[in-house]
């Protein structure tokens, strides 16, 4: 299986012991090829709404930044593991940045599904979606909720499935999420 794993794990260095556990377990793996991308190390800028990806460039952003080097996997990847901290009760800035930015995998015209308005696919291959989100003692069950509620809306958008979502809260269960992959 081809893996995209975008790390969007923060300088707080309370969240360090997670990225070596994180590194570790793709260093170890010998089921799957991962690309691996620490959004810390990147410069990706906000999406500006302009609709080029759309429009103009269908499947390109306008912004000349480091997000072109996911974008450019994500049509040929089966899954994507998002990975974050919880900080004040969402993902970390890093990631929802990037995540904003992945519209342009999606056409800009719309389907009807189930009642709901949806993007038509723009590649043949949509990746899966997994989460595994770091949670703190700030952590609520409503934060947790909503975090997933959006991964699931994401995926609908993009005709993918949710894979898996785990939270964790030790530095052990980086493992175990990579086992179950």
């Amino acid at each position: 299986m081809k893996i995209l794993v975008i790390n969007g794990n923060t300088d707080n260095p309370s969240f360090s012991p997670y990225t070596e556990a994180i590194e570790a377990a793709i260093v170890n793996n010998d089921h799957h090829e991962i690309e691996y991308f620490r959004l810390k190390d990147m410069t990706i800028n906000y999406c500006t709404g302009c609709w080029s990806c759309w429009y103009k460039t269908p499947g390109l952003c306008a912004i000349n930044d480091d997000n072109e080097q996911i974008l450019s996997r994500i049509p040929n990847a089966d899954l994507i593991l998002y990975i974050s901290p919880i900080i004040m009760g969402y993902e970390s800035s890093l990631l929802k940045t990037c995540k904003d930015r992945n519209i342009a995998v999606a056409h800009p015209y719309i389907l009807l599904h189930n009642g709901e308005q949806h993007h038509h696919k723009r590649y043949e291959n949509t990746p899966n979606i997994s989460a595994l989100m770091i949670s703190d003692d700030m952590t609520n069950d409503a934060d947790i909720n909503l975090i997933k509620d959006t991964y699931e809306r994401m995926a609908l958008n993009f005709h993918a499935s949710v894979h898996s979502f785990d939270v964790i809260n030790t530095v052990g269960g980086v493992q175990d999420v990579f086992n179950r992959i």
